[in-house]
């Protein structure tokens, strides 16, 4: 039997339901377009027609108006804030500084810093129009105004105006774990006691000492729980001592005069938002302003803060003691090396190499209470209160000059174990134009392979203090040794745990 025709007619209808825009959407829509987003991406996100969107824009006056009277509805839960958050918070950031600074701000200038911004994080279809700004400025309340003839002529500290207004703007979104500061400090390497005098009122790169200089730059986080690797900036890229070797405690870089520039500085910070994106963390690198230290592009888990220039190094944690301690044990370190060659009777040699391993070990011995009360130094809140961290380097520092004159050693009456820690402490460490005729320029120059030597000598060591790489049957016997030594003495699980750790890299149970 046959099915009688349908008719069509009696068919029911789905009609599709138009989509209904909150105020929200419709203000996040008008920004999108100002902001120079391409209206049929809009249009395709928000599942609207283009002549949906047309209205709106034609009709952009009295959304604002109603989006205006629910802003201020105090029953509505918190509006959304618009497209390109992230430079709107930057925006908003530079905006809250400038104006703790009393650095007078306007529209055009904010318009120039909003596109700057946007380039910096990516946002490469962004264009600042004046819709754009004076929404900006209508999320945030920002009204511009004539500043008041009197008190352009009142004196404002900088240093007060950070403390109380801008450094607590960034302590407020970071939790302390994430708040890092980073200094550079010079640092003779090879400098022992009997040196002191030769530097006394010498300046940055002369003489002999040139070669013996490199730039360390130190840094940790506010809780004192993270300290970053040390970056270490020496003269030659490939010294003698790096023969061979394939990895290094810290951070390794090079230019002619062993300072930070702008590249390495980059390239470090590219690194470090690396690292902080593995872990899936936002972090806040406060740093001095120098043009050593640009404004680094297209960083996703890091906000460098740049001290304003004007500011005293007492708000730079690194100063108020980590680095006096990572100096004082270094220099204790030294003095013990030295000291044992003199009573075996050995030519003391120290590379570069043995500086870079030294210092690593230096650096790990640095408290957790050191870095914390460096903080509370630099006017950074916490809520512990520790005892001076540089009494036990003090307390310890007499007996290493006790047993360094007790061994025959020269060391300079009245010196301290902290004035010669301290000695290399204002050599020059940003990158500077150097004279013709300075000392430095002079001594180093290129050699075959385009690397900078001096006199002859690298600065990581003569040759002649080169040693074949041990074999890993020499690597195992000199475990064992350190084995047989660590059972005669009472240490802890951990120092056990390394030394299987070791033995399992050299000699792995299962293939790698």
């Amino acid at each position: 039997m046959a099915e009688a025709p349908v008719d069509a007619s009696t068919l029911p209808v789905t009609v599709k339901k138009k989509k209904s825009l909150s105020i929200e959407e419709k203000i996040d829509i008008i920004n999108a377009v100002e902001s120079g987003k391409k209206k049929a991406e809009i249009a395709a996100e928000y599942g609207i027609k283009k002549n949906s969107l047309s209205s709106i824009m034609k009709n952009k006056d009295k959304v604002l108006e109603a989006f205006e009277s629910l802003r201020f509805d105090p029953k509505r839960k918190r509006l959304r804030t618009a497209f390109y958050t992230d430079l709107e918070e930057a925006l908003m950031r530079w905006y809250r500084i400038a104006q703790c600074l009393n650095v007078p701000v306007n529209g055009p200038m904010l318009r120039l810093k909003a596109n700057d911004f946007a380039q910096k994080l990516g946002h490469n279809d962004f264009k600042c129009s004046n819709g754009w700004l004076d929404r900006f400025k209508s999320r945030y309340g920002l009204v511009f105004r004539a500043q008041p003839a009197e008190a352009s002529g009142v004196s404002v500290d900088p240093s007060t105006v950070w403390y109380q207004n801008v450094l607590p703007y960034y302590l407020n979104d970071y939790h302390p774990k994430n708040v890092f500061n980073i200094k550079e400090t010079g640092l003779l390497y090879r400098m022992l006691p009997t040196n002191t005098f030769a530097f006394k009122g010498e300046t940055c790169s002369v003489g002999k000492l040139c070669k013996d200089r490199i730039t360390l730059v130190v840094g940790a986080n506010m809780d004192g729980s993270e300290k970053l690797p040390l970056l270490v900036i020496g003269k030659n890229k490939n010294p003698h001592c790096f023969k061979g070797i394939k990895s290094l405690p810290a951070h390794y870089e090079a230019n002619r005069m062993a300072w930070m520039t702008s590249d390495i500085f980059e390239q470090w910070m590219q690194k470090l938002d690396e690292k902080f994106q593995a872990q899936q963390r936002r972090v806040v690198i406060f740093v001095e302003s120098s043009p050593a230290h640009p404004e680094v592009k297209n960083l996703k888990s890091i906000e460098l803060a740049f001290f304003p220039s004007c500011l005293s190094s007492k708000f730079i944690a690194m100063k108020q003691g980590v680095i006096k301690s990572l100096k004082i044990k270094y220099r204790h370190c030294l003095i013990k090396k030295f000291l044992s060659s003199v009573e075996d009777s050995r030519e003391f040699t120290f590379s570069l190499l043995d500086a870079v391993d030294t210092l690593h070990l230096c650096w790990r011995t640095v408290t957790p209470e050191t870095i914390v009360k460096s903080y509370e130094e630099a006017g950074f809140k916490s809520q512990k209160e520790e005892n001076d961290p540089a009494d036990a380097e003090r307390d310890t520092s007499l007996d290493l000059v006790t047993h360094t004159l007790g061994a025959g050693v020269e060391f300079p009456e009245g010196l301290s174990i902290e004035e010669y820690a301290a000695l290399d402490d204002d050599l020059e460490t940003c990158e500077a134009v150097p004279s013709d005729d300075s000392e430095c320029t002079k001594e180093s120059q290129p050699d075959e392979t385009g690397f900078y030597t001096s006199d002859g000598e690298d600065d990581g060591g003569a040759l002649e203090t080169e040693l074949p790489l041990p074999s890993k049957n020499e690597a195992l016997t000199a475990l064992d040794t350190l084995k047989k030594f660590l059972r005669s003495q009472d240490v802890n699980d951990g120092l056990h745990n390394s030394l299987a750790e070791l033995e399992n890299f050299i000699n792995p149970l299962s293939p790698k």
